[in-house]
């Protein structure tokens, strides 16, 4: 839940009364540019333009009060704006307006009155979120955007007096911890961290909370708060060396967000001990017989599933990445399948390669016939579909398999086919370089590391030589 400051203005005395509290806070950064800066106006997404005589119609500057004496004004800005491009005039074929909507530059626009010149000055804002092009998600950021920009507004933010900004966030810099845990989440947000890891993030920070209190201020917290909420629950609640250091990790994000935006000035975690790692069993290699059994199981039982296996084997495409691949990213001419960068873990734009026996599965799913806005898993009963599964649905059908042919208890997941697939390279003779490109790693020694601890469970069938 977003924080929400209101603060009024008395322009005559020039002090900020609190009246409420603030959503998003002073300070929200987005990659490592602050939302709120007059640090960076004219780069990519922060756009500053100056207000001169004729320069805009009545339409693009709101007269929301007389300007031209700024000392009994009520009011030094206009109410921010979303704005999305031109107008779509022609949808074509097999699109929509929304999605055509999508495509244009989309900013949040508002005019601010620049005392130094006597003038409104336009600025606009996109936070590079034009790299969206799915029309829900880009609304909904945009939209968020705009209501951050209205409530710092309103909360006595300037994008020209930097000096008034450093005393206003004085003022409110004495966070409680649950306010600080709705700026780390706005920012991961703004800043596009996959929902399982600001999920993972914040579990850990709620029960550093909930330890401590919603209350306790940030500024409170020092290493021995750390160490005793770790030890703590270590001993209580039998944390393993990797659950320790995870929850570590976690809080140290955190506190550096915190850190970095000055509501801190020491990060309380640095100095904080480790443990050792003992390796997860999670996502172990199948065998070749379990494998074998699931494949048969598969073809008995859920077709869908056993395409969406097949695929994890022959391409080494993550479950989510499949999840959100449209028809119109596979090239049967060329034989690739391109994972756009907005899907992409890594989020690069990168081609696998489609081995010969997955090119068959896809020729028998005459997926040259379908529009290419479908997705390729898009339906669990006739497989291609025109809308995204849920995030679940791969996951859940597969544990019924697992639970009826009882391996739930071989920490097997759909990881374990992609680990299987390198593993069957790696024997079959494939140099670290192909299953470098094979899995889109981003270097070698990812891959090697990837491998070391991926073998490290796999028997070896090589002859030790003879002495």
């Amino acid at each position: 839940m977003l924080l929400i400051i209101k603060i009024v203005i008395n322009l005559q005395t020039a002090k900020f009364k609190i009246t409420s509290k603030i959503r998003h806070g002073m300070q929200e950064v987005i990659g490592s540019t602050p939302i709120f800066s007059t640090q960076a106006l004219n780069v990519p997404g922060v756009q500053l333009f100056s207000n001169t005589p004729g320069t805009y119609s009545d339409k693009t500057l709101p007269q929301h009060a007389n300007f031209g004496g700024m000392e009994s004004a009520e009011i030094t800005y206009t109410t921010p704006r979303l704005v999305k491009g031109k107008n779509v005039e022609a949808v074509p074929k097999g699109s929509t307006k929304s999605k055509e909507e999508a495509k244009q530059s989309w900013y949040v626009e508002f005019f601010f009155h620049n005392p130094g010149t006597s003038q409104m000055e336009r600025f606009r804002f996109s936070k590079n979120l034009n790299r969206i092009k799915e029309p829900k998600e880009k609304l909904n950021l945009f939209t968020e955007l705009l209501d951050t920009y209205k409530d710092a507004l309103d909360g006595g933010w300037s994008p020209i007096d930097e000096k008034s900004n450093e005393k206003l966030k004085r003022e409110i810099v004495s966070l409680t911890l649950d306010k600080g845990k709705g700026l780390f989440e706005a920012y991961h947000k703004a800043k596009g961290t996959r929902k399982k890891s600001i999920q993972s993030y914040l579990s850990k920070v709620k029960a550093f909370i909930n330890f401590y209190g919603e209350h306790k201020k940030v500024n409170e917290i020092t290493d021995y708060e750390i160490t005793h909420f770790l030890n703590h629950h270590e001993q209580s609640q039998k944390w393993k060396g990797v659950t320790y250091n995870n929850t570590r990790i976690c809080l140290n994000n955190y506190f550096k967000y915190l850190k970095k935006n000055k509501y801190i000035d020491i990060n309380p975690v640095t100095d904080t001990e480790t443990r050792t790692k003992i390796a997860t069993e999670s996502h172990q290699v199948f065998s070749d017989a379990d494998f074998k059994s699931i494949l048969e199981w598969l073809q008995n039982h859920d077709p869908y599933m056993l395409l969406f296996v097949k695929a994890i084997y022959y391409t080494c495409i993550r479950p989510k990445e499949l999840r959100y691949l449209q028809l119109k990213y596979i090239n049967l001419e060329s034989n690739t399948i391109t994972i756009p960068a907005h899907i992409a873990k890594n989020k690069k734009s990168l081609p696998v390669n489609i081995d010969v026996s997955f090119r068959n599965e896809l020729d028998k799913l005459n997926v040259a016939n379908y529009p290419g806005d479908y997705y390729l898993f898009g339906s669990t009963n006739t497989i291609v579909g025109p809308n995204r599964i849920g995030e679940n649905t791969p996951y859940n059908r597969f544990q019924v398999c697992l639970k009826a042919l009882k391996l739930l208890n071989k920490n097997y997941t759909l990881y374990s086919v992609k680990h299987l697939s390198n593993v069957k390279k790696f024997k079959a003779g494939w140099t670290i370089a192909e299953i470098c490109s094979a899995n889109r790693h981003s270097s070698l020694v990812e891959t090697e590391t990837y491998l070391k601890d991926l073998l490290k469970f796999v028997q070896t069938d090589k002859l030790i030589p003879a002495i």
